[in-house]
């Protein structure tokens, strides 16, 4: 099926010479935007990405969309097992080493938040700021649009970083 604003057309209603003209405007409309595309990957010293990672990736896509992926189903419910297994494992080594008990929830963003960061808060009866110090008692460093604490990927990787940082300072071993 063809769509052309709005209405379809079946390729098997179209006359051939519209459909070698139709798709010799395509290849050449292509062509064209192509090597103005590829010109500025160049010019942004971005061509060998697109020639050793992005254009045979997108063969392999291709390849995949076309003939579909075939899926070891027994092995791949054995990865998700034992990476099930690897996340409680580490999941009890980090309550363990933070003293964390069962009742936080490190799934929880408040929970995160209470455990990686102080929290200053504006007491509304009172003309100070109360600091409540958890966990790491890191200061935010990065805050959703709401004004909270970012708990996303970016700032857990840092704060990953930052905890690693200083056990290598203090001569610990990090694994």
């Amino acid at each position: 099926m063809l769509t052309v604003e709005g209405k379809k057309f079946d390729w098997k209603n179209i006359p051939l010479n519209f459909c070698v003209e139709g798709n010799a405007k395509d290849t050449y409309g292509t062509a064209r935007v192509y090597h103005k595309l590829l010109k500025e990957l160049e010019e942004r010293k971005l061509g060998k990405l697109y020639e050793k990672l992005i254009a045979p990736l997108t063969m392999a896509f291709r390849d995949i969309e076309f003939e579909g992926l075939e899926i070891d189903e027994q092995k791949l419910e054995e990865l998700g097992v034992e990476l099930q297994e690897k996340i409680v494992k580490a999941e009890r080594a980090l309550r363990d080493a933070a003293g964390l008990d069962d009742e936080i929830n490190l799934n929880s963003t408040k929970d995160l938040i209470k455990i990686i960061f102080s929290l200053e808060k504006k007491d509304k009866e009172k003309d100070y700021t109360v600091v409540e110090d958890f966990g790491l008692g890191l200061y935010p460093f990065q805050f959703t649009k709401k004004g909270a604490p970012s708990t996303n990927e970016e700032t857990l990787v840092k704060v990953a970083q930052m905890v690693e940082e200083e056990f290598v300072s203090r001569g610990l071993k990090v694994e």
